[in-house]
């Protein structure tokens, strides 16, 4: 039996690539075995391997795994057992070279499917969603005879979905990151933002859908309110599945794998920069993008910037530093949709912001139906359609041999 297996790090990746390729395996026509590698990410919070586990792989291994056998120039014990036949391994987040280097120990040709165009020596075939990523990626110095257009995974997940029932009028998303540290400054600008918008939409639904990532810590501070005056937020009480808000409105906490229902039932989002926007946009969802800057140092940043914010004493200036950098040097939108699109199909909000500004926002965007159409209709027209994990399987097992494992 021939053998998979998909190499990940970040939520966004794991919930959109990996758990989609991994059912679209029982489609493919050979039998496999499809294991699952995660990889160090900075922004880990300990329960990834679980999540990972309800995808229901053939095998697991974690990070710790990982680096234990690297060190000793091998592969985990679980994959390891099972590479004696045909195989392929697959990069779907985190560094590429981390993808090599697994291949080469366990004999089998790396793969890499990436939003980005950065090719790493000793890749089999870089995987990109569309022509615009393969020719930055030729142009960065990729080999054109191994880069292939397959697709885009996100939207396999999302068009996947059945539509939320009880929509609710309207039917509002909010969303709050995988981040703790940023999370728990955010929740009760989320409340603070729902108590205004109940007040004018009586018939509205509010959804929060929350992320496995986040700490019982993190919730329970953010709900308290602890860190409300960061974004100028409020407490809620927690109820049966729910937040009350001070005016007694509900945010409903809702379950994570149910998040593209959601959104191919809802009318508005209310979210900060990620891949949920590429989600949203795939879905039809028109959002406010938001991207605070009332406290720079605790937005995520990845790689060096990351590590900049650990260093005592200084490392709070440093990153604060870093991010109004990183900002202030933006020459392209936040939110994917209209990087894609080269459209304003996203309402994007830079800068210091309050719940009075962006629920006033937001009341007008929902009051203004001709508006939000436009929105929905360009982003339905404009973001990818499904089919990538199809033809990512198609091309794995036809350039790995794996018809013949």
């Amino acid at each position: 039996m021939a053998q998979v297996v998909l190499v990940s790090n970040g939520p966004g990746e794991r919930y959109t690539w990996v758990k989609t390729v991994l059912k679209e395996r029982w489609r493919s026509a050979c039998e496999m075995r499809v294991s699952i590698s995660l990889v160090l990410c900075e922004f880990e919070g300990g329960n990834e391997a679980a999540i990972a586990e309800t995808f229901e792989p053939d095998a697991l291994t974690t990070p710790s795994q990982y680096l234990r056998a690297a060190a000793s120039g091998t592969a985990p014990r679980d994959l390891k057992e099972d590479s004696a036949g045909n195989g392929a391994v697959i990069g779907l987040g985190g560094n590429a070279a981390l993808t090599v280097a697994l291949g080469r120990r366990l004999g089998f040709p790396s793969f890499r499917y990436s939003f980005e165009p950065q090719w790493q020596k000793g890749l089999d075939l870089l995987m990109v969603p569309d022509d615009r990523v393969l020719a930055r990626a030729v142009r960065r110095g990729a080999p054109r005879s191994e880069v292939r257009v397959v697709g885009n995974l996100v939207a396999d997940a999302v068009r996947a979905a059945e539509r939320a029932p009880d929509a609710g009028d309207p039917h509002v998303l909010l969303f709050a990151g995988s981040r703790d540290s940023f999370a728990v400054h955010l929740i009760p600008f989320m409340i603070a933002l729902v108590d205004r918008l109940g007040a004018h939409l009586p018939g509205a639904r509010f959804v929060w859908p929350v992320s496995r990532l986040l700490s019982p810590e993190t919730m329970r501070d953010g709900i308290a309110g602890r860190w409300a005056a960061t974004l100028g937020g409020s407490a809620g009480t927690p109820g049966d599945g729910v937040v009350i808000t001070p005016g007694g409105h509900r945010l409903e906490l809702g379950d994570e794998d149910q998040r593209y229902a959601h959104m191919r039932s809802a009318d508005l989002a209310i979210t900060i920069p990620g891949t949920n926007t590429l989600e949203l946009g795939v879905a039809g969802v028109p959002a406010i993008v938001l991207l605070p800057m009332n406290r720079p140092e605790l937005i995520p940043l990845e790689g060096a910037g990351h590590w900049l914010g650990l260093v005592p004493l200084v490392g709070r200036y440093l990153k604060r530093y870093a991010v109004k950098l990183f900002v202030e040097g933006l020459s392209v939108p936040v939110s994917l949709p209209n990087r894609m699109s080269g459209e304003d199909l996203m309402v994007e909000i830079n800068g210091r912001v309050d719940p009075a500004g962006v629920a006033e926002r937001a009341a007008a965007l929902l009051a203004d139906e001709a508006d939000l159409g436009r929105r929905r209709e360009r982003l339905l027209a404009t973001m990818p359609g499904p089919g990538a994990a199809a033809r990512l399987v198609s091309t794995v097992t036809e350039h790995a041999g794996l018809e013949r494992g």
